[in-house]
């Protein structure tokens, strides 16, 4: 009897661990931050537009050590007043540059003034390493204010010719700010915590009759 209370301690102990660590785990960050202080973004403008097949992007990448929820981005677009907006999404990192045009995540910045907030919804990403890029309307003109000289993070611009990178140490990248929401627990987590709940109630009462019967 001794020996199977102690390993159903042992199982309890591991079981409430799992649970516990699980939910942990995912605490809220801050996973890319290129404001200056105090929000500042007014070292830099990156152009941001498109008319036809002259444009210009922008993507700064970043990086999830663990799988997260993107809880708000926070940049410092700006448009000019001429109609239009930009695309705000989130895309793989396979390479130095950014490839394609597949968005994992993306939504529409309508008119957007600077410090633009956006709270996307169900944005959950693995760990691993994403471009944050920014795709103008065909006929928007804007920029994208650096917050900062000091070169924080590879980031890069597109045009008819591709994607090239920003390799100046006199500019730095646009002003962002990704923060990474603690997850939710999954339903199985909660059923390791209520099982090692369970196994505690069990052992506890086998040890008390064991006690009684001694």
């Amino acid at each position: 009897m001794t020996f199977q209370a102690h390993t159903l301690s042992k199982t309890t102990a591991a079981l409430l661990l799992c649970g516990l660590a699980a939910h942990a785990s995912a605490t809220g960050a801050v996973v890319l931050d290129t404001f200056g202080p105090g929000d500042t973004a007014d070292q830099w403008a990156s152009d941001l537009y498109r008319a036809g097949s002259d444009h210009q992007d922008i993507a700064l990448s970043f990086t999830l050590g663990s799988a997260g929820s993107i809880q708000s981005i926070l940049t410092s677009i700006e448009g000019f007043g001429l109609p239009g907006g930009v695309t705000l999404g989130i895309m793989a990192k396979q390479g130095a540059l950014p490839s394609g045009s597949t968005f994992l995540y993306s939504a529409h910045l309508d008119s957007p003034t600077a410090n633009t907030l956006l709270s996307p919804t169900g944005w959950t990403l693995a760990a691993g390493s994403y471009w944050l890029t920014a795709t103008p309307d065909d006929g928007f003109s804007g920029i994208w204010q650096s917050g900062t000289n000091t070169p924080g993070t590879a980031w890069a611009y597109g045009s008819a010719s591709g994607w090239q990178p920003v390799a100046s140490s006199l500019i730095g990248p646009a002003a962002a700010r990704i923060t990474v929401a603690a997850a939710v627990p999954e339903p199985a987590t909660y059923g390791l915590m209520l099982a090692g709940g369970l196994l505690v109630a069990v052992a506890a009462r086998r040890k008390s009759n064991t006690r009684q019967q001694g």
